[in-house]
């Protein structure tokens, strides 16, 4: 009678096969479409400090900013805001305050309108 191999060696030969590792991030990073960074009005950029101004540390928000080749959407706990850098953190994403194009709360139902 054969011997039997360990259930997680029997559940080994199951696993998937990458054979083209990291292609699909690849592919997906080229079906991004790249775009011009947006210039804040003057009023955008006084309705965006009032929304910064009311975001605090350990809360969710959403923060939409351009990351040097499109506008992204960051969502999640606000880690850290440093005015002195000008940058907030969410989560382990760090964003100057001059890539920001809009932010909101969680639950805020102050926001304002654009």
């Amino acid at each position: 009678m054969p011997e039997r191999r360990p259930r997680a060696d029997r559940a080994q030969q199951f696993m998937p096969f990458a054979a083209l590792k990291g292609y699909y991030d690849l592919i997906h990073e080229r079906e991004r479409v790249t775009e011009p960074k947006r210039e804040l009005t003057d009023e955008r950029a006084l309705m965006l400090s009032r929304k910064l101004a009311r975001v605090e540390r350990r809360t969710m928000a959403t923060v939409i900013h351009y990351d040097g080749e499109a506008y992204v959407a960051d969502r999640g706990l606000v880690s850290d805001i440093d005015e002195a850098r000008r940058t907030i953190t969410v989560v382990r994403t760090r964003i100057d305050f001059e890539d920001i194009w809009d932010i909101e709360r969680d639950g805020d139902d102050t926001a304002d309108a654009l």
